[in-house]
């Protein structure tokens, strides 16, 4: 009688039905995983960007409370100036000595305080009104402006691949909440409308 060991059975190798077996559970383990690992991703990017923006709000807002100064975040294509259309390429924390909105960059007593980079590509960072042209704290700690705003951060333009955050003008931040969609609510209840301004 032949006597099996366990080495002539691993030299053996898988018959062709169980390499097909094999293959075809790798195959349904990735078509299921890999979405859900993409949405992960995806919720991953939009959280730490959006929290980046808010961080650099509070920094603002204890700066000017700090300093007893107008302090302003403002969209900025080159790091230096208030030159950007949205906070896409990124923005700026400066003091506003003379309190007209934009740093000028000659001006030492217009300290630029931070440079936020640019957020991934196929992102979207924007505010609602004046909240996307820039947002002045005074020395209060309170926003300067007539209204409550919102920044809005989209991936691909897709409101239900979206965070959204309502500043209010004692200067505090607050994350919005979500429909069943996934949809980000303002707070009387009703959609984001849009990923633009």
């Amino acid at each position: 009688m032949k006597r099996t060991t366990l080495k002539n059975k691993f030299l053996a190798g898988f018959t062709i039905i169980e390499l097909m077996l094999t293959i075809a559970v790798a195959a349904v383990i990735l078509t299921l995983g890999v979405p859900s690992f993409q949405g992960l991703m995806e919720r991953n990017q939009l959280t730490s960007n959006i929290n980046r923006f808010i961080s650099s709000l509070a920094l603002a807002r204890s700066e000017s409370i700090k300093r007893n100064q107008r302090v302003v975040v403002c969209p900025s294509n080159d790091g230096t100036n208030c030159n950007g259309t949205g906070y896409d390429n990124g923005w700026i924390i400066f003091v506003d000595a003379n309190a007209d909105g934009s740093r000028d960059a000659d001006d030492n007593d217009e300290e630029l305080l931070w440079q936020g980079e640019r957020i991934a590509a196929g992102m979207t960072l924007r505010g609602t009104g004046l909240y996307n042209s820039s947002i002045p704290y005074i020395p209060s700690g309170r926003i300067n402006l007539p209204l409550n705003g919102s920044v809005r951060l989209c991936i691909d333009n897709d409101t239900s691949r979206a965070k959204m955050i309502t500043v209010i003008r004692s200067g505090r931040v607050h994350l919005a909440n979500y429909n069943a969609q996934g949809i980000p609510l303002f707070n009387d209840g009703n959609n984001m409308p849009d990923c633009a301004t």
